[in-house]
């Protein structure tokens, strides 16, 4: 358990899309810490939406308001903020940084596979997911990069303590995992990573069973 008794006086409003998302992670580290949260989401288009993305810092959600009412945005600082006040980060500053440098090479895959989710022609997003999804894609490479700082010792990335970079990756691997959004066997070749995915759900099973049911 990484928690250190964080209460509501931590309490603090996320706003998103009712999706999981960029927004998953923050939520999962809210309910295993113990951070009171009001989870605010927005529908596409709606008033609320251009409301929210006014007050983003960055024009972007998610946004969380502090308790002191200012407002930050940024899913992966917000993530590593949530992650060193409810205890799931590492313990020392090389451990941190081996937890950035695993967040951020996930997010260099996103930010290429930003390609496929951004394509608007039907027949041309089917064919750039069907690209990515390939044994030897870019998609492929960057999970070898991410098995590779795994160890055998794991399953997590600091071996016995799951923190918030466990998360991360555990809610956008969830996704692609799904055939409308990538390939179910997409971990066959990743054993570590396979691991780690399912420590992760082992170690949040009561998030997971309650959590209300959302698009993705």
């Amino acid at each position: 358990d990484g928690s250190s008794g964080i209460n509501a006086e931590y309490g603090d409003r996320l706003t998103y899309f009712n999706s999981s998302g960029y927004a998953e992670p923050i939520r999962i580290l809210c309910s295993l810490g113990g951070v009171s949260l009001e989870d605010v989401r927005v529908d596409r288009g709606s008033v609320e939406l251009r409301e929210a993305l006014a007050a983003s810092p960055g024009g972007c959600i998610p946004t969380l308001k502090l308790p002191t009412n200012e407002v930050v945005c940024q899913s992966l600082a917000i993530t590593r903020y949530l992650g060193a006040i409810t205890g799931y980060c590492g313990s020392t500053p090389v451990e941190n940084l081996k937890l950035d440098q695993f967040a951020e090479i996930l997010y260099d895959l996103i930010a290429a596979y930003d390609t496929v989710v951004k394509e608007t022609d039907p027949v041309s997003k089917e064919q750039k997911k069907k690209e990515a999804f390939k044994n030897d894609s870019y998609f492929y490479r960057y999970l070898g990069h991410l098995e590779a700082l795994l160890t055998d010792d794991g399953p997590f990335l600091l071996q016995a303590k799951m923190t918030w970079a466990d998360i991360v990756i555990m809610s956008f691997l969830e996704l692609k995992q799904t055939p409308n959004f990538g390939r179910e066997d997409l971990l066959a070749t990743f054993p570590r990573l396979s691991a780690q995915y399912n420590a992760v759900r082992k170690s949040i099973a009561g998030y997971l069973e309650n959590r209300p049911k959302t698009p993705k």
